[in-house]
């Protein structure tokens, strides 16, 4: 009986391999793309927290914000910040304001300090669960003097910078905190930049005679004495500046829209000074210089006469302190109002609603409580020239004391067109904001501080020294805007 051999057949064997590799590789690859789709949906978790967690850090820097646009109150005093420092410093330390555990707030008011803390710290953001934000604010820069606040869409009140540091969170196993750093400018715009400024484009817009002449100080370094400069008394109209007379002359540059000089009206400067030079240049504007008119007074005061004879009239706000001194009240509204020879005025501070005012001879406007002397300012002289009066403001006879030698603590303000008048019997600080009337001046006193006019006549010799201070200070103050934003995750 033949025997029967059972020989394996060798393909057997390697299609029993290949099927195990196929099965390792089916495995492997099962098992990357499980591993895929776990780290696909980490990082897509991730992701939404991190997402969640600026969105949270965003709401704080909002909230922060909202917070000093709505319940902050700036300063009124300045003297525990060094300005001069940037960050702003107080007690050697950056000011501070803050609702973050860890960082402490340096301000110098308490009662800032607790209301930032009460109305920022542990809060939660709606409609993210978890989600919660730590923020602090930093004062990076603040100006600390008066602020123009009677024109339209001026916010009166201190510009500053402000940087906000929001850390935003949402909690969970994949906890996750994001940075945001935004920083806020007030924005502001100087209205005061020239000695004198002229809308009107007429003949003779600004009209210097007589010796009169302009230069330029600065308040904030001195006296005038100790601080004049023969330039920096700019000038700027819209039509022509005629010059003449001995010794007439512009210590600083002429701006205009036609920068030609000749004889005629034709040409932007109409110079027949006998000075050399009558001004030390020549600028071209690009645009019309543009002010803004100011709003009327509101309430608007009355028309009737009301006199001051060395005492007060029949008419409320004022307060007779002696023979010839007497005290207004900003309180109240004026109507025309005529200041006998010798008598002075004091002036609080605030504003005060006049329809127009008459200075006799000698006559003062003191900025100065009786009977201590203590200083006062601003003071906003705030006219309406209702019924055609005119002039509506007339310092002729008279002067202004103002002791602080601050051109931005009087500040006479004027929408109409009727005439005002300054420089009268001694030199007087004070700015004139009017740039639809015609401003003259005459005599030997002195204006320090700056006009704003539709024409500017001085026909006398009185000079009219720019505080360049004002460039500084009298501003007109806008809202915060953004101007810087980063965010950084940890």
């Amino acid at each position: 009986m033949a025997k029967r051999m059972n020989l394996a057949k060798p393909d057997c064997g390697v299609a029993l391999l290949v099927v195990l590799i196929a099965i390792l590789v089916l495995t492997a690859l099962a098992a990357g793309i499980v591993l895929v789709t776990q780290t696909q949906v980490l990082a897509s978790y991730n992701y939404r927290v991190a997402t969640q967690s600026r969105y949270a850090a965003e709401a704080g820097v909002q909230r922060t914000m909202n917070w000093i646009l709505n319940s902050y109150t700036p300063p009124s005093t300045f003297t525990s910040y060094d300005m001069t420092q940037y960050p702003v410093k107080s007690s050697g330390s950056s000011v501070v304001l803050s609702a973050t555990s860890g960082v402490s707030s340096n301000y110098p008011d308490s009662t800032q300090q607790s209301a930032f803390n009460t109305a920022l710290s542990s809060q939660s953001v709606p409609g993210i669960s978890g989600a919660a934000f730590s923020t602090y604010a930093t004062l990076l820069r603040m100006t600390g003097c008066p602020m123009i606040s009677w024109l339209s869409g001026s916010a009166g009140g201190v510009p500053q910078t402000w940087q906000i540091t929001s850390v935003g969170s949402v909690a969970g196993n994949e906890s996750a905190q994001v940075q945001v750093v935004a920083t806020y400018d007030r924005q502001t715009t100087a209205m005061f930049t020239y000695a004198v400024a002229a809308t009107g484009s007429g003949c003779g817009s600004i009209n210097l005679q007589g010796g009169a002449y302009t230069d330029s100080f600065d308040s904030d370094s001195g006296s005038y004495s100790s601080s004049v400069q023969t330039s920096g008394g700019n000038v700027a109209t819209n039509g022509n500046m005629y010059l003449a007379g001995t010794n007439t002359q512009v210590e600083g540059t002429f701006y205009g829209l036609n920068s030609s000089v000749g004889t005629s009206c034709s040409y932007g400067i109409n110079n027949n000074s006998h000075a050399t030079p009558a001004y030390q240049g020549t600028s071209l504007l690009s645009a019309p210089i543009n002010y803004p008119t100011p709003a009327a007074p509101s309430p608007a005061p009355p028309t009737t006469a009301q006199s001051i004879s060395g005492s007060c009239g029949a008419f409320s706000g004022c307060t007779n302190n002696a023979a010839k001194d007497v005290s207004l009240s900003p309180s109240y509204q004026y109507g025309n109002l005529n200041v006998s020879s010798g008598t002075t005025v004091h002036l609080a501070t605030g504003t005060y609603n006049i329809n127009s005012l008459t200075l006799g001879g000698n006559s003062v406007l003191s900025l100065t409580t009786y009977p201590s002397g203590t200083a006062t300012g601003p003071v906003i002289l705030n006219f309406a020239g209702a019924g055609g009066v005119s002039p509506v403001f007339d310092l002729s006879g008279g002067s202004i004391s103002n002791i602080t030698a601050d051109a931005g603590d009087v500040q006479i303000v004027y929408g109409g067109t009727g005439t005002i008048t300054i420089a009268g019997g001694a030199n007087s600080y004070g700015i004139v904001y009017a740039p639809n009337a015609p401003v003259t001046t005459s005599g030997s006193a002195s204006w320090l501080g700056a006009v704003v006019s539709n024409t500017f006549t001085d026909s006398g010799g009185a000079a009219v020294h720019y505080d360049a201070a004002l460039n500084k200070c009298m501003l007109k103050v806008g809202p915060f805007l953004p101007v810087n934003f980063s965010w950084s995750k940890f």
